[in-house]
């Protein structure tokens, strides 16, 4: 039991922490509203669990968005068009473009990857449904301001 309660506390203590939005902007963004007219909607998240103490630092193209630790998410109202989403690791970077249309709303994992010396990641667009329980499941993120 002992040995147990000592493993947990050590995973614990072993995760990143990121900068969080507040309870609203959260709730906020788990309803899923429609982006404003003329605008679409970007989620990008992780959830996966595999190496917890990693933050993960997010990019739009030249704009640093912010990082993200385990279950943890952005939403980003963008004007409509095509952008390179990026996360980034002392192994690598990982990249994916992801079109967006007026009115539409798109999710974007990026996600911890085994690597030689250190954790990689990756960039995948998934479904709806599969973005939407990754969101519900996590906090939201701080993003920082567009410079």
């Amino acid at each position: 039991m002992r040995f147990t309660t000592c493993l947990l506390l050590l995973a614990l203590s072993g995760c990143a922490s990121v900068p969080m939005a507040g309870e609203g902007a959260d709730a906020q963004g788990k309803r899923f509203e429609p982006p404003p007219a003329g605008e679409a909607a970007l989620y990008i998240y992780r959830e996966s669990v595999f190496a917890a103490a990693y933050s993960l630092p997010v990019s739009l193209g030249p704009r640093q968005v912010g990082a993200l630790a385990t279950d943890t998410w952005f939403r980003i109202d963008l004007t409509p068009g095509s952008y390179e989403v990026a996360c980034t690791t002392d192994e690598k970077t990982a990249t994916a473009t992801v079109t967006l249309a007026p009115g539409e709303t798109r999710y974007v994992e990026a996600a911890m990857r085994i690597g030689w010396l250190g954790p990689r990641c990756g960039v995948f667009e998934v479904s709806p449904e599969k973005g939407r329980q990754a969101v519900m499941a996590g906090r939201r993120a701080q993003a920082q301001e567009p410079r």
